[in-house]
C-alpha cells in the first residue's frame, strides 16, 4: 500500500517537498506527482536570499555543496563566524547615513540554479505533469475510499490520497479550500483573494562591471545593503557569482493598502520612469537606477492570514498559505512572475520562500512519520498538526513582514513625522529603528526549524 501525494504546483515549494520525501527514502511508500501548470519548468525572476534557519534544512537535504558552488565572492557558507549580511543605510537625501549592520549569514542566488539543483535530487520515481492546469477538486464521498479526484483544464483528471496546494499566490487549491473550510462569518477577514499592499515594485538588475566603471567600490557590489527612505526603500545585492547586482526598488502608498488593485500585476516600464523617483537620493542608489537593464514594475499583493492552512488530506504550502509583503525577506526574491499558460503568476516570494522551505521540510518528516508506521496514522492526523506547527509561525511572520516595510519607509509607529530627504534625524533615533528591524527578526538566524520539526513529531 502506498500513500498518493498530488503536489499541485512545480515551483520552489511543490519542489523542496517532494526533494524532502526523495531524500527520506519512501520510494516504496509513496507515489509523488507534480502538476505544474506551465509547459516547462522555468523560472523567471532574480535573487533571492536564504536566512540560515532555511539554509540549515537544504544543508539537511543534501543540497548545501551544489548550492555553495553558486556563491557570489564574499559570501561563505555557514560556520559560525560572524559575517556581515545586511547594511541598512537612510539613503533619500544627497549624503546617505547608516541605519544598521546586521551580521548574520544570508546567501544569495539566482532563482534559477536554485530551482536546477532541486531538480537535480528528484527522485527518478517521482513524476511531474507539465501543462496541468487544476481547475478543482473532489475529495470522495463519505464511505467511500478517501481518494480525492483533480480536474484538469486540459480535460484530464487524476486522484490522490494527500493534496498539497503549493500553486502559489493565485492558487486554485486556496481558492477552493476557503470557500469549504472558512465559515462564513470568518470568510470576510480571511478571503482567498489577494488585496494591493499599496506598493509597487521596480525589479531589475546591474551588469557588475558597468558599476565598476561608474562607481568603483560601490559598496552593493560585494555587500546587500537596504537602502531607506520616507515611502520608498530600494535593495541591493550581488548574485550569480557576483557578475550582477539584484535590485528591487518598492514605492509605497500606506493609504492604499488593501484595496483591490485593477491595474496589470506586471508590467515592463522604462527606466526613466524609475530615474526621478530616486533622483533626490544618495549617489550610490542614483548610480544604481541609472544603469537598471531593463525595470519591471510590480503590484505587491498578499492575502489576510488564514485560519486554517489544512484540512482533511488538503494542505496549502507556501505563497498557497501564507502570501504575504516581502520585507523581511528584503525583497530580493519579490515578485516573482511565472508565467503558466499565458496567464502571468506573481507571488512575493522571499520571507515567503524562507517559510516555504520549512513548510515542505516538517510537512516531508510528518509524512513519513506516517507512512512508515505501516499507514496506520490516518493521513488527517498529519494535516491537523502540521496546520498546527506551522500555521501561527507563518501567520506571525505575515505581520512582521509588514511592520518592517513600514519601519523601512520611516511610516512605522514613531516615525511618521520624518519626511523625505530630512537629513535632520538624529543618530540616537536612527539607532533605535535599526533596533526595531532586528528585534522580531532574529528567529531567522537564531533558532532552527529542528524545534518545531521535533514538536511536530511528537504530536503524531
Amino acid at each position: 500500500m502506498t500513500l498518493r501525494i498530488g503536489i499541485v504546483g512545480g515551483g520552489i515549494g511543490g519542489l523542496t517537498l517532494a526533494v524532502a520525501l526523495s531524500r527520506l527514502n519512501l520510494d516504496t511508500l509513496v507515489e509523488v506527482d507534480i502538476y505544474e501548470s506551465a509547459p516547462e519548468l522555468t523560472q523567471i525572476g532574480a535573487g533571492i536570499t536564504f536566512w540560515p534557519r532555511a539554509w540549515k534544512i537544504f544543508g539537511n537535504l543534501g543540497l548545501e555543496a551544489a548550492l555553495a558552488s553558486h556563491l557570489s565572492p564574499g559570501q561563505h557558507v555557514p560556520d559560525g563566524k560572524p559575517r556581515l549580511a545586511f547594511q541598512f543605510r537612510k539613503a533619500d537625501q544627497k549624503e546617505g547615513v547608516p541605519i544598521r549592520d546586521l551580521v548574520f549569514a544570508a546567501l544569495s542566488f539566482h532563482r534559477a540554479i536554485v530551482q536546477q539543483v532541486l531538480l537535480e535530487h528528484l527522485s527518478p520515481s517521482f513524476r511531474c505533469h507539465l501543462s496541468s492546469r487544476l481547475v478543482s477538486y473532489s475529495a470522495s464521498k463519505p464511505g467511500s475510499d478517501s481518494s480525492i479526484e483533480l480536474i484538469f483544464e486540459n480535460g484530464k483528471t487524476a486522484t490522490c490520497d494527500l493534496l498539497v496546494g503549493a500553486d502559489g499566490i493565485k492558487s486554485i487549491v486556496r481558492k477552493q479550500f476557503v470557500a469549504e473550510n472558512i465559515t462564513s462569518k470568518l470568510r470576510e477577514q480571511a478571503t482567498a483573494e489577494l488585496v494591493w499592499s499599496g506598493t509597487f515594485a521596480y525589479r531589475c538588475m546591474v551588469d557588475s562591471r558597468v558599476l565598476v566603471q561608474k562607481m568603483p567600490g560601490h559598496r552593493a557590489l560585494s555587500t546587500p545593503v537596504v537602502y531607506c527612505g520616507k515611502n520608498k526603500h530600494l535593495v541591493a545585492y550581488p548574485i550569480l557569482q557576483g557578475r550582477v547586482v539584484n535590485i528591487a526598488a518598492y514605492v509605497s502608498d500606506t493609504g492604499k493598502e488593501g484595496t483591490i488593485y485593477d491595474g496589470p500585476s506586471f508590467q515592463d516600464v522604462p527606466k526613466e520612469e524609475v530615474i526621478p523617483i530616486f533622483d533626490e537620493w544618495e549617489e550610490e542608489v542614483r548610480v544604481l537606477v541609472h544603469n537598471a537593464e531593463k525595470p519591471s514594475r510590480w503590484a505587491i499583493h498578499a492575502i489576510r492570514p488564514l485560519e486554517k492552512y489544512a484540512s482533511g488530506a488538503v494542505v496549502l504550502l507556501g505563497d498557497a498559505a501564507h502570501a504575504m509583503a516581502p520585507h523581511q525577506g528584503n525583497g530580493a526574491g519579490q515578485a516573482i512572475e511565472v508565467r503558466r499558460g499565458g496567464i502571468t503568476n506573481s507571488t512575493n516570494e522571499e520571507s515567503q520562500l524562507n517559510l516555504l522551505i520549512q513548510d515542505a521540510y516538517i510537512l516531508a518528516h510528518l509524512v513519513a512519520k506516517a507512512v512508515q508506521n505501516n499507514h496506520t496514522t490516518p493521513i488527517t492526523d498529519v494535516t491537523r498538526v502540521y496546520d498546527r506547527i506551522r500555521r501561527p509561525f507563518a501567520n506571525f511572520v505575515h505581520g512582521a513582514s509588514r511592520t518592517h516595510g513600514l519601519l523601512y519607509e520611516f511610516n512605522a509607529s514613531g516615525f511618521e513625522d520624518v519626511q523625505e530627504g530630512d537629513d535632520t534625524v538624529e543618530a540616537e533615533r536612527l539607532a533605535k529603528l535599526g533596533e526595531l528591524i532586528v528585534g522580531d527578526w532574529e528567529y531567522a538566524w537564531l533558532t532552527t526549524a529542528e524545534g518545531d520539526l521535533e514538536r511536530a513529531l511528537g504530536m503524531l
